[in-house]
């Protein structure tokens, strides 16, 4: 079968029964949302409370196999459930999708039942087979094979960054990437081999490997077929919703703002339903692309075409679309009124804007300062004779060429150096300088104290002796990657406001900081609420692209740090100063766009 035919087969399937295919989707995210994930992160926080665990992060991961093995032993087992769940909810997609193509009267009960079966008919080298399969390839597959589940299995911005900076691992980088969407596409049968074939493991994925020989290019174009169908459709429905709600501006406010209640829940739906769509008619593209090698049964049921699939679910499909529409109206009445949003404090990172000098230098803080950022962000180390300097890498060598650590030089060595950056030069300066200039600029500062094994006994008693009472003065911030610093400074200097630094969202931790500076990639809604319920902020970092930006604010996070102030407070003045419900519309259909294309 050709490429066309195949897409237009997987077309009509859902166009045929599109009201039991999306109400499918829509009670496994149900229960993927409301039940199984909310189970999760309470068993999650259970072990951590049980065995005194403030936190989750790769920073104590020594800590918690030597302290905490039996611990370790039931993340794993949690893991290991999690794995089983998502391997759950993809039979239950899977058999579900097939049930209705093939026209077989199957209860949801039965296909959750019947996925639990698939599960158990896997032996464990077959789930063995299925771990790297999740944790390797799926994360680079995930506009269709998405799951609230694997929402966290991602690669943090701030790696990907590193890597693309860097030629020899941008290279190898780009050939990895390369590699495993190959490898994706020539293992995407693996999946609908074991659930609907019952094919263990291993032979699952020689099958794959044999069915798409030959076939590499034709999946991948009909995957950007359907792909591109989806953002087609999303884009039209906004552009269109846009155009109409620049029209409702201009009566009166009652009627625009009623109009854009209803034209952003509408588009809402709309993007819920095309990600729901696109999911089914790639699910159906891979079973009839099974069929199409003879390799599991399309016997049709006797039962007529209007059973309950395509009669009765049709009214459940719409009752669910009508109660999602309903709650979205009356999300977005609270949103465009101003009520759900609080603006965020705009945040320099390492005092620079778009590349206006070099980082954690005075010249750069005081061009930087003019912008009127809410704080600068900037590191310190502590040097040889345990004073401190300004500096975010442990190795002089990127900025001065002195291929030295922080701690292997005296201050006065280390303010001699000058440091080179976007055609810039400067000293690198002593914390006290740093200081003093942004207390004459009256900048406020968000420090982040670096540490290292090499760091002296006394280091934060010294920090705490000489920096307390001006940066209590200065109404200065604290934030460390070491917790160590941040539960000292919260037990002997409990006035300074103090957040954690957290690289990684595993799970919400449990401590006494006064705020969280999560990188963006992992951050969520769960955890900014969790946040504000406990009375503590969150600042997301570093988010420096439009896109991310609109969707921290829609986070509602308290603070945003990035290398691209100007733009930053730009996007915060279109959100928060006066806009039009028009442009209120415009920015909510980016940020649902963005969430789509993740």
């Amino acid at each position: 079968m050709t490429t066309k035919r195949l897409l237009r087969k997987s077309f009509r399937s859902f166009f045929n029964n599109w009201g039991a295919y999306l109400t499918l989707i829509i009670v496994m995210n149900l229960i993927l949302t409301v039940i199984i994930v909310p189970l999760m992160q309470w068993l999650t926080k259970v072990i951590l409370t049980f065995n005194h665990i403030p936190y989750l992060s790769y920073t104590n991961v020594v800590w918690l196999v030597t302290q905490r093995p039996t611990a370790v032993i039931e993340l794993i087992v949690l893991a290991l459930v999690i794995l089983a769940l998502v391997f759950w909810q993809f039979s239950f997609m899977l058999l579900g999708i097939e049930g209705i193509c093939h026209n077989q009267d199957r209860r949801l009960t039965q296909i959750a039942v019947k996925a639990l079966k698939s599960l158990g008919h896997q032996r464990l080298s077959s789930f063995l087979i299925f771990i790297p399969y999740f944790a390797i390839i799926l994360p680079f597959s995930k506009m269709y094979f998405i799951s609230p589940l694997l929402d966290k299995v991602k690669i943090p911005i701030f790696i990907l960054n590193y890597l693309t900076n860097n030629l020899v691992y941008a290279i190898l980088g780009l050939i990895v990437f390369l590699t495993i969407n190959y490898l994706a596409i020539r293992f995407i049968q693996v999946l609908p081999l074991m659930i609907l074939d019952r094919q263990r493991g291993i032979q699952a994925v020689k099958s794959s490997w044999q069915f798409t020989r030959h076939h590499t290019w034709a999946y991948l174009w009909r995957i950007v077929v359907i792909g591109l169908t989806g953002v087609v459709a999303t884009l039209a429905m906004s552009f269109g919703l846009y155009l109409l709600q620049l029209q409702l501006d201009k009566g009166q406010n009652i009627v625009a703002f009623t109009g854009a209640v209803i034209n952003m829940a509408i588009l809402a739906v709309w993007t819920q339903l095309v990600a729901a769509a696109a999911l089914v008619i790639f699910a159906l593209m891979l079973l009839h692309g099974l069929e199409q090698q003879v390799i599991i049964g399309t016997q049709k049921s006797d039962v007529p075409a209007t059973l309950k699939w395509s009669k009765r679910v049709r009214w459940l499909a719409f009752a669910l679309i009508l109660l999602f529409l309903a709650s979205q109206m009356a999300s977005n009445a609270i949103y465009l009124r101003g009520a759900m949003l609080s603006k965020p404090l705009a945040i320099s990172h390492r005092g620079v804007d778009d590349e206006n000098g070099v980082q954690n230098t005075i010249p750069a803080l005081i061009k930087t300062s003019r912008e009127k950022p809410a704080y600068v962000e900037m590191d310190i180390h502590e040097t040889k004779d345990h004073q401190f300097v300004v500096m975010h890498d442990e190795n002089l060598q990127n900025l001065t060429g002195v291929n030295k650590a922080s701690y292997q030089l005296t201050l006065k060595q280390l303010t001699r150096l000058t440091a080179r950056e976007n055609g810039y030069h400067a000293h690198v300066p002593s914390f006290d300088a740093y200081l003093k200039a942004a207390e004459q600029h009256h900048q406020r500062l968000l420090v982040e104290i670096k540490t290292t094994p090499h760091d002296s006994s006394d280091m934060l008693a010294r920090f705490i002796a000489r920096y307390e009472n001006r940066l209590l003065a200065d109404h200065d911030r604290i934030h460390s990657l070491d917790y160590h610093v941040v539960s000292g400074l919260k037990k002997h200097a409990p006035k300074l406001y103090v957040s954690y630094i957290l690289p990684y969202n595993f799970t919400f931790p449990q401590t006494d900081a006064n705020a969280y500076t999560m990188e963006e990639t992992t951050l969520d809604n769960t955890f900014v609420e969790q946040a504000h319920t406990a009375n503590q902020a969150v600042f997301a970092w570093t988010v420096n692209t439009e896109a991310d930006m609109q969707s921290m604010i829609f986070l509602n996070v308290d603070g945003i740090i990035t290398d691209n102030l100007g733009d930053l407070q730009e996007t915060i003045k279109e959100n928060f100063d006066h806009p039009t419900y028009a442009s209120r519309l415009l920015i909510y259909a980016m940020q649902l766009e963005n969430n789509y294309s993740e």
